[in-house]
């Protein structure tokens, strides 16, 4: 949500528990907003403030000071709340919800009862007023739930009995828990971090627990938190000596980074997976809708074989969406985030209600498709999230006018449901956990206000194993393991954080080889230091492991301690003698050691035992150049730059037409390598200037080189 600097200077002063800053910041801001009606309220803070400092000045030793100052600043940040939501323009302010809201969705439960009871004429229209009129008492309260200040006890308690009540409907329940969510992220409320946290204890309802979980697990994200609230962090430990729920906290982390990764993967599914699905299918898409290819007779004939191909291919390019799925991924959401622009969506309620027939925003749909199998098999057991359902439904009531009739007599049966698309675990905590996940992330990725609100998926949120709040609870032996997950999707920023949120105490050995790895290989420090000192931390707890040796061996190479990488190389050789890679960097340390005729042996037998292996090739080439074996690295050069020519290949064919004084044709490989990679004619000389000057190259010759090219 945006809102003004003085606003976030109020918030800044807030996070640095510095009460007079943020009250001079709110006076600025409500002298420019004279209609607010917040002014009354920070005159009461600012004179409470006032008289505990005149009784300080006069010398008096207050035992309770500290303890009126933490409370001036938890009012001070409720003022700030409710002067942000003021100003945000978040959708429009509902009118305030009714106090019996409880009997009231008690009373639906039984409406919905009763209507079993009416004659089978008046009953549709009888339920359609029902579901309407119970849509919009919710609506109200969930639009009042987006932008509710700060909570008093007596509301948290009420809310908390309501949600744990069982004669409330289980969609109500997971609607305004969704509400309380999207609220407390935007501003944080310690009572309604309460209830979340209280909801997910006692609750029965997996739907309503899992809701309620992500709740709470997101809220924690906001940085007021550990700076006015210390004791909900405390009921969040207590919550965490539980194993089952760091378990679902390290799955929650996980499948919270496979929604983020939603894009990507749509990008491998459209690139990659859908153009052979429909390459080997039965149809095509047209102008006039789906039309259904005729079989040529004639390939069974040509081409016996041509169909069982085809088949196969459609079987193995669904398998990969399956595993891609079963991984984790949100394979479905580059497909339905092109039907969120239905006028169902404008509301931001019906991003997170629970999918029913009945829904006031599709019931005339549904009436038209009441009858069709199809429909309603995918709508129960189909593995889509919510807000997919009802793009689903939408979509397909404008789509199936143009389906061949055939189709539709399929779909109007059932036949044409793909049983393996039916998920077989829609009822554990992992499937209703992964797709409310996949709604929200829809909602903020998608919904046309989403500016308006805080974004949960955002690192401070959403990667909450990277919170100090974490690092010295049960929670910590798992980073390894999420660290891990992270790495997969190549989120290496994040994978950063929470190394380095790790505690000491779980700094084990892949702790420092997965520190290292990333420091090397995409910069930084860490907390347990740089690269080397990862690498070698490693090695102290197992000097024989293999990547840390080569860590340390490549990190030696790049620092050009060429000696120090040598021997960490003759190390990984004792443990693997024959991998080539080991042999082949060995060379490369002698070769930069100045040893050319020890490294030329190890160079010789590995070009034997393959010729064509271009790495070992270059280094042969460079290091006969280097020797002053100019004629044999000549013959490697001219077969390395061909067509694929790497660019240092042809800097250092020049350098040996150089050195044995092929002068124009050195000039020519110069200017062709200048020309391919844009650089400056002065990278010619200092790239090698210690071996040009070591080959006997005067500076009246480098100059005129220079002068050439």
């Amino acid at each position: 949500m945006e809102y003004t600097d003085n606003l976030k200077d109020v918030y800044g002063y807030l996070l640095n528990r510095n009460l007079s800053g943020a009250l001079d910041a709110m006076e600025i801001y409500l002298s420019v907003h004279p209609l607010d009606n917040n002014r009354d309220r920070l005159y009461a803070i600012r004179s409470d403030f006032q008289l505990m400092t005149d009784y300080w000045k006069r010398g008096y030793k207050d035992q309770q000071a500290t303890s009126l100052y933490e409370n001036l600043l938890r009012r001070m940040y409720a003022l700030y709340v409710q002067v942000r939501l003021g100003c945000g323009g978040l959708i429009t302010i509902p009118r305030q919800p009714a106090d019996d809201l409880k009997v009231q969705l008690e009373s639906f439960v039984s409406e919905v009862a009763m209507l079993e009871l009416e004659p089978p004429h008046t009953r549709k229209e009888k339920e359609k007023t029902v579901h309407l009129k119970h849509h919009n008492l919710l609506k109200d309260w969930f639009d009042y739930l987006l932008q509710s200040p700060l909570w008093s006890a007596e509301q948290a308690e009420g809310m908390e009995q309501l949600l744990l009540a069982p004669t409330i409907d289980t969609r109500d329940q997971q609607l305004l828990v969704c509400g309380i969510t999207l609220g407390v992220v935007n501003c944080f409320d310690p009572l309604k971090l309460k209830v979340l946290v209280n909801v997910y204890k006692q609750t029965g309802d997996e739907y309503v627990r899992q809701r309620a979980l992500v709740g709470w697990v997101l809220a924690l994200g906001d940085q007021i938190l550990p700076v006015l609230y210390q004791e909900e962090l405390q009921a969040v430990e207590t919550l965490l000596e539980d194993e089952a729920v760091c378990q679902e906290l390290v799955e929650l982390e996980q499948q919270i980074y496979f929604c983020m990764n939603a894009e990507k993967d749509n990008q491998t599914l459209q690139q990659e997976i859908i153009p052979e699905l429909l390459n080997n299918s039965n149809f095509r898409v047209t102008r006039n809708g789906i039309e259904e290819i005729e079989d040529d007779p004639m390939e069974d004939i040509l081409h016996p074989d041509v169909e069982e191909r085809r088949m196969e291919k459609v079987e193995e390019s669904y398998r990969r969406m399956q595993d891609m799925q079963k991984q984790g991924s949100d394979i479905y959401f580059g497909g339905f985030s092109q039907m969120k622009r239905f006028p169902f969506f404008r509301d931001a309620i019906n991003w997170f209600v629970p999918f029913y027939m009945e829904h006031p925003g599709v019931a005339e749909v549904t009436d038209r498709l009441a009858s069709n199998r199809f429909l309603k098999l995918m709508m129960n057991s189909g593995p889509f999230c919510n807000s997919d359902k009802y793009s689903f439904l939408l979509a397909f009531s404008q789509v199936m006018e143009r389906m061949p009739k055939n189709v539709i007599e399929m779909l109007e049966r059932g036949e044409a449901t793909i049983e393996d698309v039916m998920s077989k675990e829609t009822m554990t905590p992992a499937f209703i956990r992964r797709t409310y996940l996949q709604d929200l992330y829809r909602f903020y990725r998608l919904y046309s206000n989403r500016g308006q609100f805080r974004n949960p998926f955002s690192m401070r949120f959403s990667l909450f194993f990277g919170n100090t709040i974490f690092s010295r609870t049960r929670l910590a032996p798992y980073f390894g393991e999420i660290v891990s997950s992270l790495m997969k999707l190549k989120r290496i920023q994040e994978a950063r954080s929470v190394l380095n949120n790790t505690d000491e105490s779980q700094w084990d050995l892949r702790f420092y080889l997965l520190c290292g790895y990333i420091a090397q290989n995409h910069g930084g420090m860490f907390v347990c230091g740089e690269v080397g000192e990862c690498f070698l931390k490693a090695l102290e707890l197992d000097p024989k492991n293999e990547r840390a040796l080569y860590g340390i061996a490549k990190q030696r190479f790049l620092e050009e301690d060429y000696q120090g990488a040598l021997g960490y190389y003759e190390q990984l050789l004792a443990l693997q003698p024959e991998k080539r890679s080991y042999l082949l960097n060995h060379a490369v340390c002698l070769t930069k050691l100045l040893r050319y005729q020890d490294a030329l042996k190890e160079l010789y037998q590995l070009n034997f035992e393959r010729p064509d292996d271009n790495r070992v090739n270059k280094v042969l080439a460079w290091t006969l150049t280097c020797d002053g074996r100019y004629e044999q690295a000549v013959k490697i050069y001219q077969q390395l730059v061909g067509d694929n020519v790497q660019m240092e290949d042809l800097l250092n064919y020049g350098y040996c037409l150089w050195f044995s004084g092929n002068i124009s044709d050195a000039v020519d490989c110069f200017h062709r390598y200048l020309k391919e990679t844009g650089e400056g004619k002065h990278t010619v000389l200092e790239s090698e200037s210690e071996l040009i000057k070591e080959k006997g190259i005067t500076e009246a010759e480098q100059q005129m080189m220079l002068y050439m090219l």
